[in-house]
This record gives structure tokens, C-alpha cells and sequence, in this order.
């Protein structure tokens, strides 16, 4: 029986609450659950189609978090047998 204080699921939900609009790389990562590697994977040219949207301003890129949630939404699949 573990009755040590794990708020680390808790920790990580406030976390998540407390992300800004616009995220860079590594919390757009977070966010979505997904390595940083797989989001730079996605930002390819011949993968654009396939991830979420980002902004280049300057080289530095920023994913909005209304554009994350729409590409989640976009990948759901329903009715999963």
C-alpha cells in the first residue's frame, strides 16, 4: 500500500492549466502529450499536412493552443473497436 503523497498527476494538471495561448516547442509537447522530437518531425516540409499548425516569427516557433486543440479533434477516432 503506498501512503506516500504523490501529487505529481496533480502538479502536472496545474501545470497544464497555467500554459499560455502561445506555446513553444517543448510545452506545446507537453500539452499534447507528445515528444518534442515528434513535433519537430512534424514541422518538415513534406509532414506539414499531417501536424498541428505552428508560427515562425523570427525562426523561433509557436504553436497557439487553439491550434493544437483543433488538430487533437481533428485526429480523433471514433467508434474504436
Amino acid at each position: 500500500m503506498n501512503t506516500g503523497n504523490n501529487n505529481s498527476n496533480y502538479d502536472t494538471v496545474d501545470a497544464l492549466r497555467n500554459l499560455p495561448d502561445n506555446l513553444r516547442p517543448r510545452d506545446a509537447a507537453l500539452y499534447l502529450g507528445v515528444s518534442a522530437s515528434l513535433l519537430a518531425k512534424l514541422r518538415m516540409r513534406d509532414k506539414r499536412d499531417c501536424g498541428p499548425r505552428f508560427i515562425k516569427l523570427s525562426g523561433c516557433v509557436i504553436y497557439r493552443r487553439a491550434d493544437l486543440d483543433d488538430w487533437l479533434e481533428r485526429n480523433a477516432i471514433e467508434n474504436v473497436r
